[in-house]
Order: C-alpha cells, then structure tokens, then sequence
C-alpha cells in the first residue's frame, strides 16, 4: 500500500563492506534512493586518518542527513561555521572556540527521556560543521583547507580537553561534522557544506504568508513577488537573484568521482563523526555507482545519490540557474533592504548570567 509514495522518503540501508552493491544500485540509479550507511564504520573510526578506535562501539545508526552516529535514544547537537568567511585561520579558530563552547553547554542540558539523558551525557557528543567548503577550495586551494581542517581540529580537541575538565564533565566521544546546511549557509552567502551550487548565477526563491511584515519592505526594495501556485490565497513568493562568486565551479563541471573524493577528503581531515554528501550523478555515470561504492566503502561512513533532472521539473523551483547578463539586469533596480521600518528598537541581548559579570576564559 505504500508502493505509490514509499519511494519519495529519506531511506538508505546499512552497507556492509564487501558486498555486492549491483542490486541496491538498481534503486538509486532510478531516483537516488536509498543512501547507503556503513555502521562497521561508524561504529571502528572517528577521523579515517587516525586509524580504527572503537570510541563508537555502541553505535547503532545516525541522523536522517547522516552527519551524526547516534546510539538509540541519543539526539544530534550541531553547530555550523564558515571558514571561506575569515581573514586568516587564527580567525576561524577563535570561531571554533565559541562554535564548541556553545554545542558544549548544550549537553549541559537536560531532555525529558531519561534514556536519552542517560546517553548524552555519557558521550556529550556534538557536531561542529564546516560549510563553504567549495568556496574555500576556489579562493584557497584544497591544501589549505586540509591545513585549516588539521589546526581546527587540534584546536576543537584542546578545547575540549581544557572546558570538559573546568565542567567536570566527559570529554565529547565526537565533536566534528559536515551538515548538509541548506537555509543556515543561505544566511551567510556560503555554499552547503561540501555541496557545490548549481549555478554561479541562479534565482532563489523563498515562500512567505501574504501577512509577513517583510513584503512591504521587499517590494520596496524592488524584489519581484508573485502568487505562489498551489497556495494561492495564502502564499507570495519572492525572487532573489544570488553570484556565487567569481571562479566557482558547478555541479555541472564536477564529476561524480570528484564529489565522492571530496566527501572522502573531509571524512579523513574533519569529521570524526559523519560527513553528510548527496552526490548529484548525470546520467552516463549512472552505471558507474556500484564501482564508486567499491572504491569509497573504506573512505567513508555514508552517502546518497541523486541524479540530474531537466530545469522546470515544477513551476517557482526554489533554485532556478540564469545567466549574467539576467542577473545583472534583475540587480539593477534593487535597493538596500530596510529592516528599520520593521522593528525600530534594537533587540536586547539576554546574556543568561547569574549575576552582573559574565567570565569566559
């Protein structure tokens, strides 16, 4: 009875290394479905650069995105940087600090199930992500993310060492990631995670309640918004026109080898949990998926396939890829956005401090 939507959920099975991947292959060529989850993975490795350790003897799956190992009855804590945006490593690694402090003190807290309580506080694990990741190879070079990769994460274990000591608490049996991201890299013009864009020029559309107090200030501005289909009586969409960035390279220029290389990278420098990856696979490399897997089943502890569809697959697409010669027109007219007319008052910071002095070493 499930056979006409089953296909369209957030499935992968568990791998197991050496096996055969042709018939599991026959399902992910049609429309990507399922990831595959190699939990003798998750379970031996923390970085695959640091050699088996078992620190997750206890593992028994991970998150929908697969950015975390979980034990039954744990729950994700993430927190999401962005290196391409900083000046110089000391920068990022200060970014680091207050990233791990705060995913940190959220394992102070305390849930309503005292199963899950009983785990968390056991493995105090956390997820500090890195997004940006193709940005960062465009402007930098791969070696210096590896270098960055390598000192941030010498950095976040002596935090972690130095903080779980002044909490006497646990030190985190894991404490990196890479998220898929989605709206949070949004926020900061970063690429998802180790995701590259589909277009250094593309439109990017955003749906808001015909009440939002952001339309007036929008159509101000110059934004384009129409009636979003579907939900007409309730729903506008906006069009925001987004550069990537000069020298960016797309979806369309990466192989599905590349990708898979680059999640592998990732797995073997930052993430001593998971690094979350859909590849996007062009339909001549559809045969190939089953020999990939071969080759990247000791490199990795999951990943998804998707393949590549025509453009227009639905109307008001939430990426839609356009010219320059588009975006500069679309551009031309837009004026600075003006939030000012919204909320006139500036936002009190709540420091959530006992007392009148806040001290963090």
């Amino acid at each position: 009875k499930r056979e006409n939507y089953g296909w369209t959920s957030n499935n992968s099975v568990f791998g197991e290394l050496g096996m055969d991947y042709t018939e599991v292959c026959e399902r992910i060529k049609d429309n990507g479905e399922p990831g595959v989850a190699w939990l003798e993975n998750m379970k031996g490795y923390s970085r695959m650069k640091n050699g088996k350790d078992n620190k997750d003897h206890r593992v028994s799956g991970g998150n929908p995105c697969l950015e975390q190992s979980l034990e039954s009855y744990e729950v994700c804590c993430l927190v999401e940087t962005f290196p391409n945006n900083h000046e110089s490593l000391e920068d990022f690694i200060t970014t680091l600090k207050y990233a791990y402090l705060y995913a940190k003190t959220v394992t102070l807290g305390k849930t309503h199930w005292p199963e899950t309580n009983r785990v968390m506080l056991r493995n105090r694990r956390i997820g500090c992500s890195i997004s940006g990741i193709a940005q960062f190879i465009t402007n930098r070079g791969i070696n210096k993310l590896r270098e960055w990769c390598e000192e941030g994460y010498s950095s976040i274990e002596k935090y972690d060492e130095v903080y779980s000591d002044w909490l006497a608490i646990p030190k985190s049996i894991k404490k990196t990631s890479v998220k898929p991201s989605g709206s949070v890299s949004l926020l900061v013009g970063a690429t998802p995670g180790v995701h590259y864009p589909e277009s250094r020029f593309y439109i990017r559309r955003m749906r808001l309640s015909k009440d939002s107090e952001l339309i007036p200030v929008l159509k101000e501005s110059g934004y384009h918004l129409e009636i979003c289909f579907g939900s007409e009586e309730t729903t506008l969409v906006v069009e925001i026109p987004i550069d990537m960035g000069e020298g960016i390279r797309t979806v369309e220029d990466i192989s599905m080898w590349e990708q898979l290389s680059l999640a592998a990278f990732m797995q073997k420098y930052w993430a001593d949990n998971q690094v979350s990856c859909t590849v996007t696979f062009k339909q001549e490399e559809k045969e190939q998926i089953k020999f990939a897997l071969n080759y990247f089943q000791y490199q990795l502890k999951g990943i998804s396939f998707l393949p590549r569809t025509e453009k227009g697959t639905y109307k008001q697409m939430p990426y839609e890829k356009i010219s320059e010669e588009q975006y500069n027109k679309l551009v031309k007219n837009l004026k600075p956005l003006k939030f000012k007319r919204i909320h006139n008052e500036e936002a009190e910071i709540d420091r959530f401090c006992s007392n009148d002095v806040c001290i963090i070493k």
